[in-house]
């Protein structure tokens, strides 16, 4: 009888130990202590895990709203163990801040570029701005459920503004006179460009968070997913010790001190999570010059690799207390 007692003792106290284990991993808490079971993710073709192991398995250029393995979303929201049908990512290649805001305001619909080449800027022709505001009313009630939401955009904000600086630079290389007489100018183009992008970065992005605010629950968390520069390490010419991607860093900064500027409302718990080295596909300039097309195997992708999300989800769980 008391060795039959014993192991039923025995059992039931690793049982305990089993439930208290699993209750641990299972659930986690906002930095107000609620608990987190619904998380939302919003963001661009970084969000989305473009070019990771898990997006390429689908063989299609551009996914949407895919939970990727690997990605930094997947990452985190593994981490808070949040299962499938509670972590929703509104996410896809070619978002600016200005996509972002179709989905959040019902009488907003973006510029010249939504209305007629979202399709081609996210990889799907069939994607364009009617069917996003039909996406609306669905997105709005899974930001109001969820207790956390990450917000992550900014890099294609910045695209054709340092885009067409390069090109009009690299249209030169035949003329190397030319280029010099030249690069004036183009710095001017580019600085310009700079403020320009800064400017229009920040009159959306102030509305997003103001738009989230309203939507989201009482004691609910935003996490402020900040911008990298992808050409930080780009030396031109390739190999020297000239690192011309740097001068980009006010543009990437600036972008930064903007998202970092938001507080919480009083209401909502806000935290920005600063995401400056992560690894990515391909760092080089010669990437770009190889001849193979930009976002393809061979070419110039800023994606970041598995360990690239693999740091800005250490970075985000670092942040909450996680």
């Amino acid at each position: 009888m008391k060795k039959a007692t014993k192991r039923l003792f025995a059992i039931l106290l690793a049982m305990l130990m089993l439930a208290s284990i699993a209750s641990v991993s299972s659930f986690a808490y906002t930095r107000n202590g609620n608990e987190v079971k619904r998380v939302v993710l919003l963001g661009d073709s970084i969000g989305a895990g473009f070019s990771l192991p898990d997006y390429k398995r689908y063989n299609k250029y551009c996914l949407q709203n895919k939970r990727i393995k690997g990605s930094f979303g997947d990452l985190v929201a593994t981490k808070l163990g949040i299962q499938n049908k509670y972590y929703t990512p509104y996410v896809s290649p070619g978002f600016r801040t200005k996509e972002i805001r179709v989905f959040l305001e019902n009488d907003y619909e973006g510029d010249f570029v939504t209305q007629n080449f979202i399709g081609s800027l996210s990889g799907n022709e069939n994607y364009n701005l009617e069917v996003m505001k039909s996406q609306r009313e669905k997105m709005q009630a899974k930001i109001g459920k969820a207790d956390i939401v990450m917000l992550e955009v900014g890099f294609n904000d910045t695209w054709l503004t340092v885009m067409g600086a390069y090109t009009d630079y690299s249209m030169t290389t035949n003329d190397p006179i030319g280029r010099i007489m030249n690069t004036p100018r183009y710095l001017y183009e580019l600085q310009m460009g700079i403020q320009d992008t800064l400017f229009n970065f920040g009159q959306n992005f102030d509305p997003i968070v103001q738009d989230l605010y309203r939507l989201m629950k009482p004691g609910s968390t935003l996490v402020v997913v900040g911008v990298y520069n992808p050409f930080k390490d780009w030396t031109i010419p390739d190999g020297s010790m000239i690192y011309a991607g740097q001068l980009l860093n006010f543009l990437y900064d600036g972008m930064n001190s903007v998202m970092r500027s938001y507080a919480n409302d009083g209401v909502h718990d806000s935290v920005f999570v600063d995401v400056p080295d992560p690894e990515v596909i391909s760092n080089t300039v010669n990437d770009m010059l190889s001849g193979q097309p930009m976002l393809h195997e061979g070419g110039w992708d800023p994606h970041p690799t598995l360990a690239g999300h693999q740091y800005i989800a250490n970075q985000i769980l670092t942040a909450l207390g996680a």
